[in-house]
């Protein structure tokens, strides 16, 4: 099982045939492939071997996918970086993984001087975007012209092919690693589950690509065969177009992005009926956006996927239950036909049906560990499990409800943020005598980052100077957008902040 054996199938069946779009440029599968197989020769001349990690902050395009596939020719590891992550964090997920190769577009060019400052181990910095190459980096397009292909090594099994960092409990982001085999088989039971990737489709890339959601829609049309349209920037307008213009057949969309394409004026003058399937998650939805949505796209089955990026897809809510409606709108499906999950009790065995566990899961899709963090992938991977930190119930039909988050994270518009790692970012305010940070549900974004903050004595600041004290350190995602201000913040007899108590007190409406 490796992951280039797709385009060798498209090679051999429908060379000819469209395989990316990018703006006004489109490739057959015979020009991506002859182009991927010398960027392959190009990262081994920058000194790239089987199992280094080539980085790439990019924001989606055919490069990004000529990328993956090129690295995974000759063994070595994707490491697609968060491109909403504040320098500091994007340096240290370079550092941490030893990335030395390092590609990035015209997005993200000005941030190299920056970025070779703070990671000097960064061999080679290629540049993928369309303007011309900054000082100090190598031209992407030249590179490509100037090498002969070479063959694919075939690289699978075990081997590591992707390196996504999410944010960590600890206040710093863990590098999640997955093999070949891993989304493989992850992949192969999300398609059986879903039904949601036609042979011969169009797929509309949207979310970004260091999210292992979009990701898997990315792979998906991929392993089926079809067409792939990249999105570098989502907006309604953006999606509304590209859909009537490439007569897309599938996407996958977090509940923001459904709101907002619902909510858009000129969504009854685009013709949408070329979508089949869309497939949501990240989030909950609410029933009210869920059935928006639905009536806006009357032509397309809807189907939800709950998952997580050490996992990738574990529970699916397929198109038949959200025709029926009812109760199990609210689970998120029953387990993929190559997952394994179970509710576990404190002890590690099973609770009964209908009790409030933790969600575990175990089997092939399961993540190799955390990238230079062998206690934290022991606490994670524990007696054959992986230990998602979510809780949750199963039904008596196997379908899963995740009831709350033990790890205190917040999903706001799709992105995850650790709660600790916002508060790291807070306490270092010299204003700042303690400091606690929660969810709060929110219309907009489904949750929002909200704070509570205890002063130090005679010391005064206001919610934009804490904001913008955040923001200079972390991704604006992952800033608060409501800050309170407490004379004390609840505690247990242990001294541990009592989080449900804050969330229980936050009153509805808070700006």
């Amino acid at each position: 099982m490796y992951l280039t054996q797709p385009l060798h199938r498209a090679l051999q069946q429908l060379p000819d045939a469209p395989m990316t779009v990018h703006g006004e440029r489109t490739r057959t599968t015979r020009q991506v492939a002859d182009r991927v197989a010398r960027l392959a020769a190009a990262f081994r001349s920058l000194g790239v071997v089987a199992g280094d990690r080539v980085g790439m902050l990019a924001l989606n395009s055919d490069r990004v996918h000529e990328y993956f596939l090129a690295t995974w020719w000759i063994g070595a590891a994707a490491h697609p970086i968060n491109v909403r992550w504040s320098p500091a964090e994007i340096a240290y997920a370079v550092a941490d993984s030893g990335t030395e190769v390092l590609l990035v577009d015209d997005a993200f060019s000005a941030a190299v001087p920056e970025l070779r400052e703070r990671c000097p181990g960064l061999r080679a910095v290629v540049h993928c975007g369309d303007g011309p190459a900054p000082e100090g980096t190598v031209s992407y397009e030249e590179l490509v012209r100037s090498f002969e292909p070479v063959p694919d090594g075939r690289h699978g099994g075990d081997t590591l092919a992707l390196l996504l960092y999410t944010g960590g409990t600890t206040g710093l982001p863990k590098g999640v690693m997955v093999s070949h085999r891993g989304l493989l088989s992850s992949l192969h039971g999300s398609l059986l589950a879903m039904r949601s990737v036609d042979h011969g489709g169009v797929t509309l890339v949207t979310a970004p690509l260091f999210h292992i959601a979009a990701f898997c829609s990315w792979y998906a049309q991929l392993l089926m065969g079809g067409t792939l349209v990249f999105l570098p920037v989502f907006t309604p307008a953006h999606f509304l177009d590209a859909v009537q213009r490439h007569r897309v057949t599938t996407c996958v969309l977090v509940p923001l992005m459904v709101r907002l394409i619902c909510d858009h004026p000129a969504l009854a003058d685009h013709d949408v009926s070329s979508l089949r399937s869309i497939t949501y998650g990240g989030t909950a939805s609410s029933d009210t956006v869920l059935r928006q949505a639905m009536d806006a796209f009357p032509g397309a089955g809807f189907n939800q996927g709950y998952g997580m990026t050490e996992t990738g897809v574990l529970t699916v809510l397929g198109r038949e239950d959200h025709l029926r409606g009812g109760p199990r709108l609210r689970s998120t499906g029953r387990a993929t036909p190559t997952v394994e999950i179970a509710v576990l009790g404190p002890d590690g065995s099973p609770v009964p049906h209908g009790q409030v566990g933790e969600i575990a899961t175990r089997g092939d899709h399961v993540m190799l560990g955390y990238w230079g963090k062998p206690e934290e992938t022991a606490q994670a991977l524990r007696d054959g499990w992986m230990h998602t930190g979510d809780a949750g119930r199963l039904d008596g039909s196997g379908c899963l409800y995740v009831v709350d988050r033990i790890k205190d994270m917040i999903i706001t518009g799709g992105e995850n943020v650790y709660s600790a790692e916002v508060e790291n970012a807070l306490a270092s305010h010299p204003a700042v005598a303690s400091c606690a940070v929660i969810g709060v549900p929110d219309e907009r974004w489904g949750e929002r980052v909200h704070a509570v903050v205890v002063l130090k004595p005679g010391h005064t600041a206001a919610p934009e100077e804490i904001q913008a004290h955040s923001r200079s350190l972390i991704a604006g995602y992952k800033t608060p957008r409501s800050v309170e201000f407490a004379e004390s913040l609840p505690v247990s007899a242990a001294g541990k902040i009592l989080k449900r108590v804050l969330r229980d007190s936050v009153r509805p409406g808070t700006p």
